[in-house]
């Protein structure tokens, strides 16, 4: 029988003062295809010693944006973003953080004793090891996809506004790669680290298509940590069969209590072609194949991560619809002692920072289509409710953005070439941008 232990202690973030980050002290991202780390995907990247590997998560710059926000101010390098949605009035990602603390976020045993540490044992670690992927997202990179760096190669050419996606280069630049990712192991067996983790979460590239993910797997199998969430973000545009056979490996470290959860994040914006459109090389319906074979998995805590693009806005409200028929299978999240099964779907999201960043088009543009997500939107729950506030703080700051006629030429500059390499068709597929973007 299927047992997961639901019986966890909520730890809340000792550090009151503002702007404190919960992510900056708990969260650690190692890039081993580049040998760098950060503490939140929208800030800088920081190189790792690869002499010093165990030091990730304490590099000095790390420490000195900590001690920056124990003394009250914004460190900057990247965290700009968050202080000006809160300036704005929005919800940033700092605040949702925050809101949503619990034993997932649980905060670094060092804070237990000294709430002013800056020098501490991360509980949440992120790792992408290669970019190895099948899919090249109009607003990714060759960093990411091994499809998108094969497709440079390819055309050899540069966009004229030096745009990173479409510069011919290698996105594996750490020598120091193989060393790394064996210190990475090492450095959870030591002082039992891998105890301290509540959540490890998988990248890539695609996941399910690295070799490295028996690794992971089989460390965990010998490495047993019961308050363990493992979380994988997957594009879930892989082979069926692969991917039920992986599956299966994660549900028998469930079953042996050698872990907690599986939390499997699917990544998808919108439904229908101009998905396969922006998240180019994506099977739609493997996808959709693939995400109904876990709705049936009770034991799998499912969520669905989008990217908001301003080219898949207006197919958002058909998403949100098949999240709420797919909740609807999945049916009454029931809790006992030992068990929890049917989890709702959880929703997330993120803003492109690409050519495709909403805020270009200025206001009235999505008005009709965010009215439509909002009130698709379920608020049953307090996770809900916080999601729901994030998207209505992007309606809102929509609403006082500013028409950028440059960026729109850039973007129908970036997307003819798209169509260039990929035979494809922005204008048929975007029928409504044809008529908003500038000759």
């Amino acid at each position: 029988m299927l047992v997961v232990d639901t019986t966890k202690n909520n730890h809340i973030f000792p550090i009151k003062v503002e702007p404190a980050c919960l992510l900056k002290w708990n969260w650690s991202t190692i890039y081993f295809n580049s040998g760098s780390t950060a503490s939140c995907h929208r800030t800088e990247k920081y190189a790792i010693d690869p002499g010093n590997f165990s030091n990730f998560h304490n590099v000095p710059e790390k420490i000195r944006d900590r001690q920056a926000m124990l003394d009250g101010q914004w460190p900057g390098h990247g965290c700009e973003y968050c202080r000006n949605v809160e300036q704005a009035g929005g919800i940033s990602d700092r605040q949702y953080q925050l809101k949503l603390q619990g034993d997932p976020c649980q905060h670094p045993p060092e804070l237990n004793t000294d709430p002013a540490a800056t020098e501490i044992t991360p509980t949440i670690l992120e790792v992408y090891f290669t970019n190895t992927c099948n899919m090249a997202c109009i607003y990714c990179g060759p960093q990411f996809s091994s499809k998108w760096e094969n497709e440079n190669r390819k055309f050899k050419s540069n966009f004229v506004n030096a745009n990173t996606a479409f510069n011919v280069q290698s996105s594996f630049n750490n020598p120091h790669y193989n060393k790394m990712t064996s210190a990475l192991w090492d450095y959870l067996v030591e002082k039992d680290r891998y105890l301290t983790l509540r959540r490890f979460h998988i990248l890539g590239g695609e996941p399910f298509l690295l070799d490295e993910m028996d690794d992971v797997i089989n460390f965990w199998d010998k490495h047993k940590n019961i308050d363990l969430v493992i979380s994988v973000i997957t594009n879930l545009n892989i082979p069926h069969k692969r991917f039920k056979q992986y599956m299966e490996k994660f549900k028998q470290l469930i079953i042996d209590r050698k872990i907690w959860k599986i939390q499997i994040t699917a990544s998808l914006d919108a439904w229908g072609k101009e998905q396969e459109y922006t998240r180019y090389g994506l099977d739609l319906s493997l996808w959709e194949k693939n995400f109904d074979f876990l709705v049936d998995q009770p034991w799998v805590t499912l969520s669905i991560n989008s990217a908001i693009s301003a080219l898949t806005i207006k197919q958002m409200p058909a998403l949100i619809e098949k999240i709420n028929q797919w909740n609807s299978l999945r049916g009454t999240e029931i809790r006992t002692d030992d068990n929890v099964f049917g989890e709702p779907i959880h929703y997330s999201f993120n803003t492109t920072g690409s050519y495709d960043n909403p805020y270009i088009f200025g206001k009235d543009i999505f008005d009709q289509d965010f009215n439509k997500i909002l009130q698709l939107m379920s608020d049953k729950t307090e996770t809900d409710r916080a999601v729901k506030l994030q998207i209505q703080s992007i309606a809102d700051t929509l609403k006082k953005s500013l028409k950028d006629e440059n960026k729109i030429k850039d973007l129908k500059n970036y997307l003819t070439l798209l169509d260039q390499r990929r035979n494809t068709n922005w204008k048929q597929t975007f029928p409504w941008l044809v008529d908003i973007l500038p000759n």
